[in-house]
């Protein structure tokens, strides 16, 4: 597999505490404001959401996100079962991924991924009536690191954005 990553857009983190996070990130360090967001298929627009095909409700995770040296850093808590909970136990808090745009359809990268590892991506999450298909794609053996690509992301805009009921958009 050699897709082309032209541009590294985020950072992500699980930590244990999203609070603690925060105020370490905010208070300690000077780092913020973070805008706040989650993962969760109990409301619209993500109440079709599916993580490796099987449909989810509930919260799975709680997630801040920081436009900053030209990309973008989301933290993530894991708040019920999930891949996020299970990397967190096994791992601790720590980087979980990096984001890239690709320059190949998604669709092809995923296929190429699969003939050449002989995995489906590590996480693929949809939802939004097909509008997010974003995957976790293990090339940790390859490159040192779990690399996040999206479907829908103009590869020309940093970061990602959707809205939520009731908050601004995150970018």
């Amino acid at each position: 597999m050699t897709p082309k990553f032209p541009m590294l857009f985020q950072i992500g983190i699980i930590v244990r505490d999203m609070d603690e996070a925060l105020k370490n990130w905010e208070e300690k360090f000077g780092i913020g404001p973070w805008t706040m967001g989650g993962l969760s298929g109990e409301n619209p627009p993500l109440d079709d959401l599916k993580i490796n095909g099987e449909p989810r409700k509930g919260v799975i995770c709680k997630q801040a996100f920081l436009s900053r040296y030209g990309m973008e850093i989301e933290l993530i808590q894991p708040v019920e079962d999930s891949p996020y909970k299970q990397w967190l136990d096994e791992h601790g808090p720590g980087i979980h991924h990096v984001a890239m745009a690709i320059d190949e359809p998604y669709d092809k990268v995923l296929d190429e991924y699969k003939k050449e590892t002989g995995k489906d991506p590590w996480i693929r999450g949809q939802g939004i009536g097909g509008l997010m298909d974003f995957s976790y794609l293990d090339l940790r053996e390859q490159l040192g690191i779990i690399v996040e690509i999206y479907k829908n992301i103009d590869p020309k805009k940093v970061g990602h954005s959707y809205e939520r009921e009731g908050e601004p958009a995150v970018k």
